[in-house]
């Protein structure tokens, strides 16, 4: 079926890079687009009015943890100081010999909202970093059936984190790693094209504090060898910093950098702890340039260290020195459009100025910068011959006020609920704020209970042992009834 979606501002690529068509279409067939332009006076069988909104290449979300938002509730812990901002470890870390609070989470439920979190608000592709709730195989039936775009693997690692005491520990288990990475293995194999094409795989080998160099070696050479894109946590805490510092005299990224890991198709999650960090403090060599010359991509996920105090130095030297940024959500909410105004507000926090964190740039990111992350050239824009992911925003809304440059008002003003509709591989999976493949209110309902379930939960995993009240505590006091 042929459809056109007519009017609006258009989002269309240029050849080397995204250009604005005001009253523009674009004509997708089945899944792909063949048409973009200011206008078409061809035969079509489905027209979409898309009058004084923008019409943009779906976003590509690079960093995703598919949960329940509830598993982060204790992500703030505020009865730990001594962590140093140390991301997930603080709140994922359980006492020593018992399960961690992830474990026994449903793919229908924690897997769906996961995925449907982040396609709601614009993301038409999703990469889920080794989270999977409910196994490989039940998540990987979620996500087809959603009809989602999605890049996923399950993690591997030659570690986990525990609490002994008031102290964490990693707990060691090479051959643990390289089981995980078989099972890794197997799964591309069966999985790597799914769903039409819409499911594809990827390598993740856990936190680079988690991995063995030779258990990274293998990954590396089998991402090589399976031709698939491939990403690591790294970088991503001082903690980690100062530990790889002290286990190998390297930092982080000179580390990976002297395993041979850092390619083209290669995501570093987070990396924000370069040698030059203003929390490193630390002159010897020159992280950055490393990056540059490696091909490597940086997924940039900003608001949840904005959460921690920490900023990205910066969002802009990265790119001036020519490295690949892509975004992504981590945690909640899984806003793509939110994470892009964050990424250009902390970037000038971090610069100084207001020259820099450009709207053009943030929006790259979310698009061509996760394309190039994946190796694709048919993802992350509206051409002749790409995907049909394809997103409608609102601009028609009182908080976009009079708009004259629609890319600035969506970083400047906008937010994932002003997607309206939401198209993936050509099929309408949102359209006009009406979901067509579930029923969100019973969705949510789901949620809340399952949230009260895992906040009941807290004292026993939590380090403390103290109820989730105790370690967050409310904004301000609860009346009791």
């Amino acid at each position: 079926m042929k459809t056109l979606i007519q009017g609006g501002w258009v989002v269309g690529y240029g050849g080397n890079g995204h250009e604005l068509i005001p009253n523009g279409c674009v004509v997708f067939e089945n899944d792909r687009v063949i048409h973009v332009g200011p206008a078409f006076t061809g035969a079509v069988d489905r027209r979409v009015d898309a009058a004084g909104k923008l019409v943009s290449p779906g976003l590509i979300n690079c960093h995703l943890h598919a949960a329940t938002n509830a598993t982060q509730s204790v992500f703030l812990d505020g009865l730990k100081a001594d962590y140093f901002a140390s991301n997930f470890v603080g709140y994922v870390a359980p006492r020593r010999g018992v399960a961690p609070p992830r474990t026994g989470d449903r793919a229908d439920l924690a897997g769906t909202y996961g995925l449907w979190a982040a396609l709601r608000a614009g993301s038409t592709t999703i990469l889920d970093v080794g989270t999977m709730p409910g196994g490989a195989a039940p998540f990987t039936k979620i996500a087809g059936e959603l009809g989602v775009r999605a890049y996923l693997g399950p993690a591997f690692r030659s570690a986990g984190y525990a609490f002994d005491g008031s102290r964490i520990v990693w707990e060691w288990d090479e051959a643990a790693g390289l089981a995980g990475l078989e099972r890794a293995i197997a799964y591309i194999k069966e999985y790597d094209g799914a769903y039409d094409g819409r499911i594809r795989t990827m390598l993740y080998p856990g936190q680079l504090d988690t991995c063995t160099p030779e258990l990274l070696r293998q990954a590396r050479r089998w991402a090589d060898d399976l031709g698939v894109p491939m990403q690591l946590h790294a970088a991503m805490n001082q903690r980690e910093f100062h530990q790889i510092l002290e286990r190998h005299g390297q930092t982080p990224i000179q580390l990976l950098h002297s395993i041979g890991f850092l390619k083209p198709r290669t995501g570093l999650g987070h990396c924000v702890f370069h040698n030059e960090h203003s929390w490193c403090h630390y002159p010897y060599g020159d992280d950055l340039k490393l990056l540059a010359d490696s091909g490597v991509t940086v997924v940039h996920a900003p608001y949840k260290y904005a959460k921690m105090g920490v900023k990205f130095e910066s969002f802009e030297r990265y790119r001036a020195l020519g490295i690949n940024l892509a975004l992504g959500t981590d945690t909640y909410p899984q806003d793509l459009v939110h994470e892009m105004r964050w990424a250009a507000l902390m970037c000038r926090m971090a610069d100084e100025s207001f020259r820099v964190g450009r709207p053009q740039d943030v929006f790259d990111a979310a698009t061509l910068g996760g394309a190039r992350h994946l190796g694709r050239d048919d993802l992350g824009r509206l051409a002749p011959g790409a995907k049909a992911d394809i997103i409608v925003v609102d601009l028609l809304q009182t908080h976009y006020g009079a708009v004259h440059d629609p890319i600035k008002s969506l970083v400047e003003c906008g937010s994932g609920r002003d997607v309206e509709t939401v198209i993936v591989d050509g099929q309408t999976l949102i359209e006009n704020n009406r979901a067509l493949k579930l029923d969100e209110a019973a969705l949510l309902r789901s949620v809340q209970a399952e949230g009260e379930r895992l906040w009941h939960a807290v004292p026993q995993w939590h380090w403390s042992a103290k109820p989730l009240d105790d370690i967050v505590p409310p904004s301000y006091p609860v009346r009791s009834s």
